[in-house]
């Protein structure tokens, strides 16, 4: 189980990176939110809570992390988006939509990073 865990944390890493880097390229040139970048990021918010879920199951069945944060981290990398989308959405200029998904985009991509450092 917490090899699955670890090759869903992986797979969500890669995807993550690609929203972030996408999401930070719109907003420095500016562009409106497009459809798929709102679908790759509900994609990225589905596969943190899955491996979230995976990630309970472990610390129930086999062992907790060797660091607490990892749990803090976890939790913080799912409420991210949601947060994040619920300012973004009150936004009358669209670009600034993106660029708040951006900025949240990124404090996720730290999340998800630290996570591999804390997650023994």
């Amino acid at each position: 189980m917490a090899e699955i865990h670890g090759l869903a944390a992986q797979v969500t890493l890669v995807l993550v990176i690609i929203v972030a880097g996408w999401a930070v390229t719109l907003g420095l040139i500016r562009r409106p939110l497009p459809p798929l970048l709102l679908g790759g990021l509900g994609w990225a918010l589905l596969l943190l809570a899955g491996t979230s879920l995976l990630g309970v199951m472990v610390a129930l069945t086999d062992a907790p992390p060797a660091d607490p944060l990892h749990i803090v981290y976890g939790l913080l990398a799912v409420a991210v988006l949601p947060g994040a989308w619920a300012i973004a959405r009150m936004r009358d200029d669209p670009r600034r939509t993106v660029v708040v998904l951006a900025i949240a985009s990124l404090v996720l991509l730290i999340l998800v990073f630290r996570s591999f450092q804390t997650g023994g």
